[in-house]
């Protein structure tokens, strides 16, 4: 009877543990095409690569095709257009879709 108790705490901690980890990566190498100072929206052009996602937790290189991707930066005045750079998008929410409010940007500058 314990035996089956420790099996059901131990299932029940590593699925915790999983559904906790419900975050999607995504890694935008592009150019720099537009720039608003005011809001800090950036409008990067390149192909999107998956990093991680909720269902797979090793799903690398699936890559979409070349396009126009917004996001949403603190410091604008950092960045000119026609720049080439890599840009870490991290999502730490259940819906498909792209919040600029709630998507996390780390930006990065390619030489």
């Amino acid at each position: 009877m314990i035996n089956k108790q420790i099996l059901f705490v131990t299932f029940l901690i590593l699925l915790l543990i999983g559904c906790s980890q419900n975050k999607e990566e995504y890694l935008i190498e592009g150019t720099i095409m537009s720039i608003n100072e005011k809001s800090g929206d950036i409008e990067v052009e390149g192909p999107m690569t998956v990093i991680k996602s909720a269902t797979s937790q090793d799903v690398v290189g699936n890559k979409t095709e070349s396009m126009p991707h917004p996001i949403r930066i603190s410091n604008p005045e950092d960045y000119n257009v026609g720049q080439e750079v890599k840009v870490s998008v991290i999502n730490n929410y259940d819906e498909d879709v792209w919040d600029l409010d709630r998507l996390k940007f780390e930006i990065e500058i390619i030489n």
